[in-house]
């Protein structure tokens, strides 16, 4: 079972190195460290066997069920309507992998100039901007594309990679400027207009070294209202027992704070942890979109609250009646308890799907047919003939070696697979060299 995390009040300056203001007043909230590179384009690289997604097999968290158990959970359910909030920088409503996985406020009129949904913000199509003050939330650093593309990049649609759920309803709430830094207050406001406009998770990749009563108010307004918000752990590999990190270290019941894994499952050694830190997902080296509208590679906890939204958006497609409680319940009871210093283990998506869908429902793949059609056998050689080989020993190696080819791997693979593909390549020209001094 969860236990709850120990609220710790005291201010540190730790998640950013910021000073850490008064309590009850707006503090300055920023992302949590993120790590960036350079935005890297489509690869034409050989596409997933569960989606025609051509960048999922760069997308190790996704590509198999090591990480997250997530081709499993794919075949349970891909996602639905559900309205994920991404409380963050802003969101390239025009990036391709968005096309239909945006939330659409029907209640208003595009580019009228009215209020028609009377709900206090003015052609809030997609969402709202609280930096700029209207109804673009368009993203000026790229941090909350990234984020929403992990949470709800469309999948199976043979463009790029593919987010945790594959359909789903984005909110866009543009709370953090073109240097990804923002206050509580703002956050505050973000939080209040996503519950109102009908999110049922909020996402929240962001830190700061200390709470408000601004911030505090509107996550229990939305605990209140039954919205679950995943919160970032923050990246300085502290104990939040001792240095604490807002939001994820309020006690609020709807509050599931995330710690960062790294390839291997192990906990990445930015990623904060202990009480505070709910559970853990994958947030080194994730590959998601870019505020360009290609993709690009970031690493930190910002990229690990994203993966348990969307896990959490998947849950809920399957069981819409499920409220937080049993959001929640499902997360952490499905969570793999790997030893991690979290609250209950490393997310994942098939176990937390099987808390909630009945056994007798549970969709099994169909078995895929091996039995190959052979080519008519070569008539038998006449009595006293010798059947000449037409295989030479070029041939041979060279058929040898395209069984044996050896597979690229891409930059941000991992040292192991790029040591077994160099490897690989050694013994290819070894065996090639062999066949020619047989000629």
């Amino acid at each position: 079972m969860h236990s709850r995390r120990l609220l710790v009040t005291a201010a540190s300056a730790l998640v950013l190195g910021l000073g850490a203001p008064a309590i009850s007043s707006a503090a300055t909230v920023t992302t949590d460290g993120l790590q960036a590179e350079a935005p890297a384009a489509a690869k034409a690289s050989a596409a997933s066997v569960t989606t025609g997604d051509p960048n999922l097999v760069d997308q190790w968290a996704l590509a198999s069920d090591r990480a997250m158990g997530m081709t499993t959970a794919w075949n349970q359910v891909t996602g639905g309507d559900v309205i994920v909030a991404v409380i963050d920088s802003g969101v390239k409503l025009d990036h391709p992998e968005f096309a239909g996985n945006l939330w659409t406020n029907t209640g208003e009129i595009d580019g009228n100039g009215i209020d028609d949904d009377h709900n206090g913000f003015v052609d809030d199509i997609h969402g709202y901007d609280f930096i700029g003050r209207d109804a673009d939330p368009s993203d000026a650093n790229g941090h909350g594309t990234h984020v929403a593309g992990i949470i709800g990049a469309r999948g199976d649609n043979h463009v790029g990679g593919s987010g945790v759920a594959q359909q789903v309803k984005l909110m866009a709430v543009r709370v953090l400027d073109a240097n990804a830094s923002g206050t509580t207050d703002g956050v505050a406001r973000g939080l209040k207009y996503a519950v109102d406009n009908g999110a049922k998770i909020i996402n929240l990749s962001l830190a700061g070294p200390s709470g408000s009563d601004d911030l505090l108010a509107a996550l229990l307004y939305a605990e209140l209202r039954g919205v679950v918000v995943v919160a970032a752990a923050g990246n300085n590999g502290a104990d939040l027992t001792n240095s604490p990190a807002f939001p994820a270290s309020y006690i609020t019941s709807n509050i599931v704070g995330v710690a960062a894994t790294r390839e291997d499952l192990d906990l990445s050694d930015i990623s904060n942890y202990g009480n505070g830190a709910d559970i853990a997902a994958p947030g080194e080296d994730i590959l998601s979109t870019a505020s360009d509208g290609g993709y690009e590679w970031r690493t930190g906890t910002s990229m690990a609250a994203p993966a348990v939204a969307g896990t959490l958006a998947l849950i809920s497609s399957a069981r819409p009646d499920l409220d937080a409680g049993g959001l929640r319940n499902a997360l952490y009871g499905g969570a793999t308890h790997s030893g991690l210093p979290v609250g209950t283990g490393s997310v994942n998506a098939t176990s937390a799907l099987r808390q909630v869908i009945p056994a007798e429902s549970w969709k099994t793949p169909e078995p895929v047919s091996t039995t190959k059609k052979l080519p008519p056998l070569p008539a038998l050689p006449t009595a006293g003939a010798t059947r000449k080989s037409t295989t030479t020993p070029a041939t041979a190696a060279k058929s040898a070696a395209k069984k044996k080819a050896c597979r690229k791997v891409s930059k941000r693979a991992s040292k192991k697979a790029k040591a077994r593909y160099k490897s690989c390549v050694r013994k290819a020209k070894l065996a090639k060299a062999k066949a020619a001094k047989r000629k």
